[in-house]
């Protein structure tokens, strides 16, 4: 069982579960984030609601996991690639010996 915690996004007060201190600072880290980001985006688009200003900031980062998550394939695809050369180098220099 982990701990209850409560942060703060726009003077609104929530309490969660972090399983860990570890997982506590992720949660504060991000409630930091999203505050930012929503006093950020208000002063961008004047006249947006909150939840709209909280959707965009939901959209952007969600389309930034969807790049990161490709950009970890494409290296898992590289490293992958890498060890098949390495395997058939390794192979090579035994055939010689």
């Amino acid at each position: 069982m982990g701990q209850r915690i409560t942060i703060k996004i726009r003077d609104r007060k929530f309490t969660l579960e972090a399983e860990s201190p570890e997982m506590e600072h992720y949660i504060r880290v991000a409630a930091e984030k999203v505050d930012e980001k929503y006093y950020e985006y208000l002063k961008m688009f004047p006249g947006k609601t909150s939840d709209e200003i909280l959707s965009f900031i939901a959209l952007n980062s969600f389309i930034r996991i969807d790049e990161l998550e490709r950009a970890i394939e494409e290296k898992k695809k590289e490293e992958e690639d890498l060890q098949a050369r390495l395997r058939s180098y390794l192979e090579n220099i035994e055939k010689e010996i």
